[in-house]
């Protein structure tokens, strides 16, 4: 397997870890609270378990890098993380919108990495 790290595409920083492809959906955790993706995986989503993700690379909050929470407090609603119902919610550590975390208490844990904010690098491009 290839080893994938996914970058902004606006400014080129790195916001995950090199990370392998999950083939297998059975190994997804759809408990509250708990990590969607095991670590050091990701998913591409087919839209089926977290509303309007199709498309979304999915991956283990822990496996995120040099990214921050959103400067617009709009962005950050839940009670116990963020749900991110309000729209992209995390930033490459330049300011630029790469995805959405959902990490509230009401549901599976998950950075949502938007396909048209970041870029997948292969481990010889890294």
């Amino acid at each position: 397997m290839t080893a994938t790290a996914f970058r902004c595409r606006a400014c080129g920083v790195a916001v995950t870890v090199r990370l392998e492809e999950l083939t297998d959906p059975d190994q997804l955790e759809e408990r509250d609270a708990q990590p969607h993706v095991p670590r050091g995986r990701y998913i591409v989503s087919d839209g089926s378990f977290f509303t309007d993700s199709e498309g979304a690379y999915l991956v283990h909050l822990e496996d995120t890098i040099h990214t921050q929470h959103h400067h617009d407090p709009s962005r950050l609603n839940g009670c116990c993380g963020l749900d991110g119902c309000d729209g992209l919610n995390t930033l490459c550590t330049n300011g630029h919108e790469v995805g959405t975390e959902k990490s509230d208490c009401w549901m599976p844990h998950a950075l949502l990495l938007s396909a048209g904010a970041v870029e997948p690098t292969t481990s010889s491009e890294t």
